[in-house]
């Protein structure tokens, strides 16, 4: 997006300003976040404008993570060639994403997610990882991700959805 850059959350931001409208993701910007990044628990990026640049627009958040056994549904595991997880597969979870309330409507949300999911790849790349896992707060907002970046319920009526990384290398490539 013209005039807009992606860059690491850092101390400069002012976090007090965002309000994405949904609580729990507010939060986790103004009061978890940078403490979680120090600290290497997560990654977060955001999206500044050029001529502010300590004012969030937007960001997401990505946290490593190892899917189980538990976690996949057989016909999702062999569709991904993932068999015996008990030691887990890697994967990355897109942990947060959230679009200040005065920047929404404008195509940020999608702009943040394929930064995010380009970034996921990156890293799967060098690290190695089968997918990439999102949970969803509600149903509008599985659709979103279902419709702007193919994930799918990991389980039948659940908010946990998922996107492997062989998907999203196709999607890259075309």
């Amino acid at each position: 997006m013209p005039g807009i850059r992606i860059e690491p959350l850092g101390p400069h931001h002012d976090r007090g300003v965002f309000d994405c409208g949904e609580e729990s993701v507010t939060r986790y910007l103004r009061e978890i976040a940078l403490q979680a990044q120090r600290a290497y628990r997560s990654a977060s990026k955001i999206a500044v404008l050029l001529d502010a640049p300590s004012r969030i627009l937007g960001y997401y958040t990505l946290v490593n993570h190892r899917i189980v056994d538990e976690e996949m549904p057989d016909t999702l595991a062999r569709e991904l060639k993932v068999a015996n997880l008990r030691s887990g597969a890697p994967a990355v979870l897109l942990a947060q994403l959230g679009v200040d309330v005065t920047y929404q409507s404008n195509g940020l949300g999608r702009f943040l997610l394929k930064h995010a999911l380009l970034e996921s790849f990156q890293v799967a790349q060098h690290v190695g990882g089968v997918a990439i896992l999102v949970d969803a707060l509600d149903q509008r907002r599985a659709e979103w991700y279902e419709r702007n970046a193919g994930f799918r319920a990991l389980c039948e009526g659940g908010s946990r959805l998922i996107l492997s990384m062989k998907t999203l290398a196709k999607a890259i490539k075309s």
